[in-house]
């Protein structure tokens, strides 16, 4: 059965006008996303910072026995922040009718770039829908995310005390790639990538106002005497390469 959506739009797009209504669409989308998001996910979904205070817990904890990079790849730490971002995700789909889901975050890397700093990699695979009004669902997308964040630890010359610095959340840290799984019968290309480039919206938004500050207070808990000397450690390694 030929679906309304897709007469109207086939119209629209002999008229010419298909892009603007495509283009209109998009805008009340991100409009609506970008409220939501001054006014705090967390705000719409209480649960979010329960999950975050428990990741914090975990970051904070002594870290004697650990490394670095056991600290950030422990099975339960890993879940909560699969939690964590899957219930921020959670949240987006109900704003904007992109659904992600099937969250998966791969193993965290840690490079030392200098004996005092190193680039933190956060790998994360997702299965992504995208389904909006009038439209009705569009195009199946996998989603490969790397987060990535420039850590160093900083010490006071006057008291003494070191505390790990993260760099200031930028729209160029993220690495963003989606795939299109398969084409729905009837979509037309116009309207797939209309969906693509409005998920590569919607997933900019949420990581620079959401998942890069979250990350970053949480790399930034880090004990600063371990992380100084995982990353001397990593460096010394490095160089004798």
């Amino acid at each position: 059965m030929f679906q309304l959506w897709r007469l109207v739009l086939l119209c629209s797009l002999l008229a010419g006008t298909s892009a603007s209504l495509l283009d209109n669409l998009g805008k009340d989308v991100l409009r609506k996303l970008k409220t939501g998001l001054e006014q705090g996910l967390d705000n719409l979904d209480s649960t979010l910072q329960t999950i975050f205070q428990q990741l914090k817990t975990d970051f904070t904890l002594p870290q004697e026995s650990n490394t670095s990079e056991d600290v950030l790849n422990t099975e339960e730490t890993k879940n909560l922040l699969e939690e964590f971002i899957s219930g921020i995700f959670q949240v987006v789909y109900r704003l904007t009718g992109v659904k992600i889901s099937d969250l998966h975050i791969l193993d965290i890397t840690l490079e030392a770039t200098s004996d005092s700093s190193a680039n933190v990699k956060i790998p994360i695979t997702a299965h992504i829908n995208v389904k909006l009004p009038v439209l009705g669902e569009i195009v199946d997308l996998a989603l490969n995310l790397i987060l990535q964040f420039s850590v160093s630890v900083e010490t006071d010359d006057q008291t003494g005390v070191s505390r790990v610095v993260v760099e200031e959340c930028s729209n160029d840290q993220h690495s963003i790639s989606l795939t299109v799984l398969g084409r729905r019968i009837g979509v037309l290309r116009e309207v797939v990538n209309f969906a693509v480039n409005l998920v590569n919206e919607v997933l900019s938004l949420v990581t620079h106002y959401e998942l890069c500050p979250v990350v970053r207070g949480l790399l930034e808990s880090l004990d600063a005497e371990y992380v100084k000397n995982r990353i001397g450690e990593l460096w010394e390694a490095q160089q004798g390469q």
